[in-house]
C-alpha cells in the first residue's frame, strides 16, 4: 500500500517537473522585449519569417473558427444562410412547412443557424448510437459521451483532439495501473483519476504549444473539461471491467464519435437540415424500428456463423 503511494506521487512529481522544466526552457529561449531608449538591429529576413509565421497562424485560427459550428456564425456566413434559405422560400405556413418555416423564422430573429444545426442534428447522433448498439450489438459508454466526444472534436479541431484523447487514454491507462491495487474508497479514487488526467492534458497543451503542434488559442476550457470527464469515465470502465472489454468500448465510443464528427462538420448535411428540417421525423419510425427489432445482432450472426454451419 505504501509503495503504491510513494509511486503515484513520484508519478506525478516526475511530470510536474518535466513540464516546469518545459516550460523554463521555452520562457528562457522567447525573445525578451528591449528597455527603452536601446535600439536593436534586427534582420529583414527574421522580421519577415516573424511576420509569415503569424500570418500563418491567423489564418489557422481563422480555418478553425469558420469550421467550428458551436460557436454562432459571422455576419458574412449569415448571408449565406439566407441566400440558401432563398432556395426554398416559405412564405405562408402550413401544415407540411410547420418544421421549416418554424427554422427560417428563428434564424430571421436572430437565433444562430449552428445552435439550431446542432440541435436538429443530435437527435441523429443518438440513433446512431442506438443503431449500433441494438443491431450491430457493438458496445459503447453512456448515450451521451459519443455524442459530447463529436461536438467536442468540431470545437476543438480535429488535430487538437485528437492529441488531447490521445493523452486522456494514456493516462487513463496509466490512472487503470496505479490505482487499481490502491485500497480507497471509489470517489476519492475517481479525483485521483481525474488528477492524473488533468495533469496529462495540461501537459499535452504545454509541449504542443511550446512546439507548434498545434495553436491553442481557439481552444475554450468546455470542450476539454468534456474530454476530462470522458477520460474519468474511461478510468471509471477499466476500474470494473477487462483490459479486453475496456478496449473494446473505448474503441467502439471513439469511433462513433468520429463519425458523429464526420456528419456535424460535413456542410451538406448541415445545410441539408437547415432546408429540410422535416427529416427529423423520419427518425421516429426508425427508432421505434430500432426498439422493437429482437432478433440476432450483427455481431452475433457472424458469431454463431460457425455453429450453424457446423452445427446442421
Amino acid at each position: 500500500m505504501h509503495k503504491l503511494l510513494g509511486f503515484i506521487i513520484l508519478t506525478l512529481t516526475f511530470t510536474v517537473l518535466s513540464t516546469t522544466q518545459l516550460f523554463a526552457q521555452t520562457v528562457k529561449s522567447s525573445p525578451i522585449a528591449s528597455p527603452v531608449g536601446i535600439t536593436v538591429e534586427s534582420n529583414s529576413s527574421d522580421i519577415k519569417l516573424q511576420e509569415s509565421t503569424a500570418s500563418g497562424e491567423q489564418q489557422q485560427l481563422e480555418k478553425l473558427k469558420k469550421e467550428d459550428i458551436t460557436k454562432p456564425e459571422e455576419e458574412a456566413e449569415k448571408g449565406q444562410i439566407l441566400d440558401l434559405f432563398a432556395n426554398r422560400p416559405i412564405s405562408n405556413l402550413t401544415p407540411f412547412n410547420f418544421i421549416a418555416f418554424t427554422v427560417q423564422y428563428a434564424v430571421g430573429v436572430g437565433v444562430p443557424a449552428n445552435t439550431i444545426v446542432l440541435i436538429l442534428l443530435l437527435p441523429f447522433l443518438a440513433t446512431l448510437v442506438a443503431f449500433v448498439r441494438h443491431i450491430i450489438g457493438l458496445p459503447s459508454l453512456d448515450l451521451l459521451v459519443p455524442i459530447a466526444l463529436s461536438i467536442t472534436l468540431v470545437s476543438t479541431g480535429i488535430i487538437a483532439g485528437s492529441i488531447l484523447l490521445f493523452a486522456i487514454l494514456l493516462a487513463s491507462s496509466i490512472g487503470r495501473f496505479v490505482l487499481k491495487r490502491v485500497r480507497i474508497m471509489q470517489l476519492p479514487k475517481k479525483a485521483l483519476s481525474i488528477l492524473i488526467v488533468a495533469i496529462f492534458v495540461f501537459a499535452s497543451l504545454v509541449i504542443s504549444a511550446a512546439n507548434g503542434i498545434l495553436s491553442v488559442k481557439q481552444l475554450s476550457i468546455f470542450p476539454i473539461l468534456l474530454l476530462v470527464l470522458l477520460g474519468e469515465k474511461i478510468i471509471s470502465l477499466q476500474l470494473t471491467r477487462s483490459f479486453t472489454e475496456t478496449l473494446t468500448i473505448t474503441a467502439v465510443t471513439i469511433s462513433i464519435g468520429l463519425l458523429g464528427f464526420f456528419i456535424l462538420s460535413t456542410e451538406i448535411f448541415r445545410q441539408a437540415i437547415l432546408l429540410y428540417p422535416e427529416i427529423i421525423v423520419l427518425l421516429i419510425p426508425a427508432n421505434f424500428s430500432i426498439g422493437r427489432y429482437f432478433g440476432l445482432r450483427l455481431t452475433e450472426i457472424y458469431r454463431f456463423s460457425y455453429i450453424k454451419k457446423h452445427g446442421t
